[in-house]
């Protein structure tokens, strides 16, 4: 497996009284709680996500007090080079958040670190990052900064495959809190458990960026997030389980398979064979649906409990349940064509299975439920097909 590290730095206290009020006490708690939640992985596996570099968090005040030896600029500049040094043919990814200023003329970035003075500023300096990424073996480096004009860190050019992610642009504050943490990385942690994932629970940083910027109004707050990348590869930052997760099987079926699929002996409707789903021959196929399809009795008013195991249920609920979780990934869409065979209506996929049988009359409707692609599901199809 390739090594994927992580350091997450947050400076939530500065020892010098001129900063007196400005304590960004939050910045610690941010550290901690986005390093766990980046540590975590879902499935759950034998490897954590990203390792913690040093196998903990540089945070004030609470792991470390702000005069401790490690919380120096040097020391934590140190912990940089180490970070991209010791990542080989793999992942590598530096989060910080507390104060920061744009130094020489707007040219540089520098991250304030506890040891950081009115009369001389201490801290990381952006471009020192930069060189140690431009030495460094790793297959991605992602770098998210939440801070003061972040998007400096975004103006540079950085070496291959990196990604740079920062709360606002190069001109802007990013101090705005949102309950216990900052906005940005508020955002960012939602994104992270399932708000940014794709179809099979990847979230990426293309990804978390685009989900981010929807979730905040930009623009009336005046914090823009800023994303530049050089990256040619898909770092993958998080998978997660979610309601529209799926599996590589489940996406492969949405096309016709070389070896067609064996049905047990097909269900009918007075005399009808009810086939069961073998993809779709093209993306503007349709999927006549059945009461059957949601449970074996459906038509004489006996729905499923939803407790069923696997092996209790026939080839139509099974493929009611690829139904629910293309569904549920935006892949697949259902309707009901009217009596008349013309006119259409958007459906729930229970109603649309149930559309073509009146359970309460026991006669048949005239109505037919259907699933389809979406546009989502064309593009999966297209790319299936071509496998």
């Amino acid at each position: 497996m390739a090594q994927r590290l992580g350091l997450f730095i947050g400076v939530g206290q500065y020892l010098d009284p001129s900063y007196g009020g400005r304590q960004p006490e939050c910045c610690s708690g941010d550290a901690l709680t986005f390093a766990d939640l980046l540590h975590e992985n879902e499935p759950r596996t034998a490897a954590p996500n990203f390792r913690l570099l040093g196998g903990t968090v540089y945070a004030t005040p609470d792991v470390f007090d702000p005069a401790d030896e490690e919380m120096t600029a040097a020391a934590l500049t140190e912990r940089v080079h180490d970070l991209f040094s010791m990542v080989r043919k793999g992942d590598a990814l530096l989060y910080f958040t507390g104060h920061a200023i744009a130094v020489d003329d707007g040219a540089d970035l520098l991250l304030l670190t506890p040891d950081d003075t009115s009369a001389e500023h201490r801290g990381i300096r952006i471009s020192e990052v930069r060189e140690a990424a431009r030495r460094s073996q790793a297959s991605s480096i992602t770098i998210i900064l939440d801070c003061c004009h972040s998007g400096v860190a975004a103006t540079m050019e950085w070496p291959r495959n990196t990604t740079i992610l920062a709360s606002t642009d190069e001109h802007t504050a990013s101090q705005a809190l949102f309950g216990t943490h900052l906005l940005y990385t508020s955002a960012l942690m939602a994104a992270l458990r399932g708000s940014a994932a794709d179809v099979q629970g990847v979230v990426t940083p293309l990804s978390l960026h685009a989900t981010v910027c929807a979730m905040l109004n930009l623009g009336e707050d005046g914090q823009q997030p800023v994303l530049r990348t050089w990256s040619d590869t898909n770092t993958v930052l998080r998978q997660v389980n979610t309601d529209r997760k799926l599996t590589e099987d489940e996406i492969a079926r949405i096309v016709p398979p070389r070896i067609r699929r064996r049905a047990r002996a097909p269900r009918q409707f007075e005399g009808v064979p009810l086939p069961v789903f073998q993809g779709f021959p093209n993306i503007d196929a349709v999927f006549a649906v059945h009461p059957e399809h949601e449970a074996p009795d459906a038509r004489h008013g006996v729905m499923r409990t939803g407790r069923e195991a696997p092996d209790e249920l026939d080839d139509l609920q099974t493929d009611m349940e690829l139904f629910k979780h293309l569904r549920n990934a935006k892949l697949l869409e259902s309707f009901i064509r009217g009596a008349d065979g013309r006119t259409e209506r958007d459906s729930d996929l229970f109603w649309a299975c149930l559309a073509e049988w009146d359970t309460q009359h026991q006669r048949p409707t005239g109505e037919q439920g259907y699933v389809r692609l979406t546009e989502l599901g064309r593009l999966y199809w297209r790319i299936q097909n071509k496998r």
